[in-house]
């Protein structure tokens, strides 16, 4: 088991370090199992886990990431093996089927979907680098676990065979149960040239985790901090960011699905909302259950009984499926586009980017209207109604969630005008 130095910080010198609780040599499923898995039975098993996951959501908030029976129950489901190829033994499920199940996590507790949302994801990352990355990373059949950083990029120094790279990453999500780290670096240009982003992965063993997360929603997700400091990444172990963006990283010539020819921000920009819009889905479900029980104050009528519940009701519904398949449609769109070769038609990515982030807002907007008429004790910080909400409202706060900017660069594109970021 890797692991990051376990000591904690004395008062006054900072946050504390933490211990990550990397994959040992349990928990995996043989390769007999993983050729069983359909995307039909993942789903099932993931599923029959929301009770339990639900059940440990307070305690997962109150650790500060999925508690460890939720995440080995997760484990067993063989859903970290979705995007493994199968040139290593994996499923390689599609993203359709993906948001599917990963909504599934989501509606009964948000922080340990995203958590697990974006570690499975990053096993498509992965598919990306070059070979002999792909070989450390899926080595014996196995998936890997990893947080994917960005902010603040680290400095990449080229040295002979690689770089040595330092960094402090903030929003490391998923890091807490890692065995690898993926990060964004940039690498200075000689002279007058513009320095040029790459991402790298390294070792979990290699990185310091601070106790940083101390945040409103998404608790639970172990988003901590991520130092590096002076590591040699190999040069195997980097891919170019630009390759990325554009669906022509090493991994796209490699593997013949076209899902590994997606951009990646394209493909993260749905992987950010499929948390938020599950958390809309499990918000209107226990809704719709209190209705049924919960009776207006000093009177035996239920609210089920009253009209104005009724069409409330109908209205969180409508959004939230609203917001599904908006996601549904913008995943297959994605997929059409790298498989025919459009990944540089930059308006439409543009424009999905946009419509993108207003799915969550709209399924966030469906939480609220719940939370305004839920009565007084929904703010309990007992009640998961609220956890929801919290959850939601930071999800939306993602970089590539802001509705604000993306539609912005949507106009300026439907104008003619360059775009403002790379977000698309």
């Amino acid at each position: 088991m890797n692991e990051a130095t376990a000591i904690l910080g004395s008062a006054g010198q900072g946050p504390g370090v933490l211990s990550v609780h990397s994959p040992g040599e349990a928990g995996w499923l043989t390769s007999e199992e993983v050729a069983a898995l359909t995307p039909e039975i993942v789903r099932e098993r993931i599923a029959a886990l929301k009770p339990l996951i639900a059940q440990h959501a307070e305690e997962s908030e109150r650790l500060g990431y999925p508690h460890p029976q939720v995440w080995d129950a997760i484990r067993a489901t063989g859903f970290f093996y979705h995007f493994v190829p199968k040139a290593y033994g994996g499923c390689e499920f599609g993203p359709e089927d993906f948001f599917l199940t990963a909504r599934l996590i989501s509606e009964a507790c948000p922080s340990t979907g995203w958590a697990a949302t974006f570690v499975c994801e990053h096993n498509w990352v992965g598919s990306l680098y070059p070979k002999q990355a792909q070989d450390a990373l899926f080595a014996g059949g196995r998936y890997f676990m990893a947080p994917l950083v960005s902010t603040p990029p680290a400095m990449a120094t080229p040295v002979e065979g690689g770089y040595r790279v330092s960094a402090q990453w903030k929003w490391g999500s998923g890091v807490m149960h890692s065995n690898w780290c993926m990060g964004m670096a940039m690498v200075m240009g000689e002279g007058e040239a513009p320095p040029k982003a790459i991402n790298i992965t390294l070792p979990i063993s290699q990185v310091t985790v601070l106790d940083t997360w101390h945040v409103a929603g998404l608790a639970a997700t172990g988003s901590n901090d991520i130092v590096v400091d002076d590591v040699f990444v190999p040069e195997y172990m980097t891919v170019p960011q630009e390759l990325l963006a554009m669906g022509c990283a090493p991994g796209s010539q490699i593997h013949a699905n076209p899902m590994y020819k997606m951009p990646f921000t394209a493909f993260l920009s749905l992987v950010t909302s499929a948390p938020t819009i599950g958390a809309a889905r499990g918000a209107v479900d226990l809704f719709r259950e209190r209705l049924k029980v919960r009776k207006v104050t000093g009177t035996q009528t239920v609210l089920a009984e009253k009209p104005n519940y009724q069409a409330m009701l109908a209205k969180a519904d409508v959004m939230v499926r609203t917001a599904e398949l908006l996601l549904q449609t913008l995943t297959k769109e994605v997929l059409e586009r790298a498989a025919s070769g459009r990944n540089t038609d930059i308006p439409a990515r543009m424009e999905a980017t946009a419509r993108n982030a207003y799915a969550s807002r709209i399924a966030r907007d469906a939480i609220r209207l719940l939370i305004d008429n839920g009565g007084s004790s929904v703010h309990l910080l007992s009640d998961p109604l609220q956890r929801f909400a919290r959850d939601a409202n930071v999800a939306c706060g993602h970089l590539i969630q802001d509705y604000e900017s993306l539609s912005e660069q949507h106009g300026r594109s439907m104008l003619g005008l360059p775009p403002i970021s790379f977000f698309f």
